[in-house]
């Protein structure tokens, strides 16, 4: 939604993604974050669907190194308002993780090719990213950042 990142609901409200936001008062901020997490679960659900089709055993299937629930990852709360700094620190550092394990999913199954008027030719970008989502899944049983 242009340069200012913007998340939509269901009813077609819009939820602002950047701030400024109140410390003890961001109600629409944090219904931002809630759905940002809900976009993100369920585009782990795709992807998993799509390695269960591909017939990628159940162990290497795309799966979050964090749980999402609702406002929360790995219980850690992602909303600002009356929560304690280190675990709202700790909510984006798991939410970060997330988003790190899911470009490499999407860079490494899809056909992605880069611009035309981009320095790296077309044949680099898919080893690259698929060697980068092959390690990744490797280590994948680690969760330390």
């Amino acid at each position: 939604m242009g340069s200012y990142p913007r998340v939509m609901d269901s009813n077609n409200i819009t939820y602002d993604l950047f701030g400024p936001v109140n410390l003890f008062w961001s109600t629409r901020y944090d219904k931002a974050m809630a759905l940002f997490l809900t976009c993100l679960k369920e585009f782990a659900e795709f992807a998993n669907s799509k390695d269960k089709e591909s017939n990628i055993p159940p162990e290497k299937c795309f799966k979050l190194p964090y749980k999402i629930e609702n406002d929360r990852v790995e219980n850690y709360s992602i909303t600002q308002s009356f929560n304690k700094p280190e675990n709202w620190t700790k909510a984006l550092k798991y939410t970060l993780w997330n988003l790190k394990r899911t470009l490499y999913w999407f860079v490494g199954n899809t056909t992605f090719q880069p611009l035309p008027s981009s320095t790296v030719s077309e044949h680099e970008v898919p080893a690259a990213a698929g060697s980068l989502y092959l390690k990744h899944n490797i280590d994948s049983n680690s969760k330390n950042p």
